[in-house]
């Protein structure tokens, strides 16, 4: 049955550096009809010939061609590709319908794997990294200047961060990947490197014993340049990856995608936002420093 229906390899041949196998198996006629396999011969113990229909039923139905097994349960695989939308999404819709329209066999279950698995496994280490990064840094931040309330100005760049990122991929049409993720984790570090000169010079113009308005207009002016070039450079050089169409596109584009958008919203932020911060809050310092002297007095 199994030479003759299935096929079963005689040899080899062998065209430079091709293989053919020889297959031996009945002719068409004979292994597409019913009751010739029916009558195919089987040698008894006692030496007689019956034929294969008296042992056995045969009939033609639809089945698998092999049976997987996974942890010893039978497993079938169905696969897809996901075009014009992201993963996620298409996973969840698919899971309301078939929640909604279709009633298991006691016994059977549903598992979704490949790339949807392999994106809530790297989302939810990210859930752990990000936030732990960013308390990281809010720490050595708070070290360095020895305020949190300066470390909260800096850190302020990853929520304009975020938002430009966000903003890029919808207008791109993209979708929050494991890619576009790190993106985030990437444009992070870039904001927060710039908002760390800008308030380290303008502490450094506050020591000259210069007069805030001026140290903090003055010190923006200063900084214009060195900010401006960190980013220009960052996006110039990630403007290959966000026009790629190439193998490794659908990677390269959305985290450079992110971080461009980030960096032209964390950059406005570092040059406007940050100096009038910067200012309110030394003017605060002063305030409450000149009521406890009073108090003191």
């Amino acid at each position: 049955m199994q030479t003759g229906i299935g096929g079963k390899t005689a040899d080899v041949v062998l065209d430079g550096g091709k293989r053919f196998d020889i297959c031996v198996w009945f002719q068409p006629q004979y292994r597409n009809s019913v009751e010739t396999i029916g009558n195919l011969p089987l040698l008894a113990k006692q030496g007689a010939l019956l034929p294969l229909s008296r042992v056995a039923k045969v009939e033609t139905s639809e089945g698998y061609a092999f049976i997987r097994h996974d942890e010893l349960l039978r497993n079938a695989v169905i696969q897809m590709d996901v075009r014009g939308r992201d993963v996620n999404g298409f996973v969840q819709d698919a899971q309301a319908v078939i929640q909604r329209e279709v009633k298991l066999p006691t016994g059977y279950r549903l598992q979704w794997g490949g790339a949807f698995e392999n994106q809530q496994r790297a989302m939810a280490r990210l859930a752990v990294i990000v936030p732990l990064t960013i308390g990281i840094i809010f720490v050595l931040l708070y070290t360095t200047f020895n305020s949190a309330a300066l470390a909260g100005i800096i850190l302020a760049n990853v929520p304009f961060a975020m938002m430009g990122g966000l903003i890029s991929l919808f207008l791109r049409r993209q979708y929050l990947s494991v890619p576009s993720a790190i993106g985030f984790i990437a444009v992070f570090g870039v904001a927060m490197l710039n908002g760390i000169v800008l308030v380290s010079f303008l502490n450094e113009q506050l020591a000259q014993g210069k007069p805030l308005r001026e140290a903090v207009r003055g010190g923006a002016l200063l900084r214009l340049r060195p900010v401006l070039m960190t980013a220009s450079v960052t996006i110039l050089g990630l403007l290959p990856m966000l026009v790629s169409q190439g193998v490794g596109a659908e990677v390269q584009r959305p985290l450079a995608t992110v971080v461009v958008g980030g960096l032209l919203t964390s950059t406005a932020l570092t040059l406007l936002l940050i100096p009038m911060l910067f200012e309110w809050l030394m003017l605060r310092r002063g305030r409450s420093l000149n009521q406890a002297t009073k108090e003191s007095l």
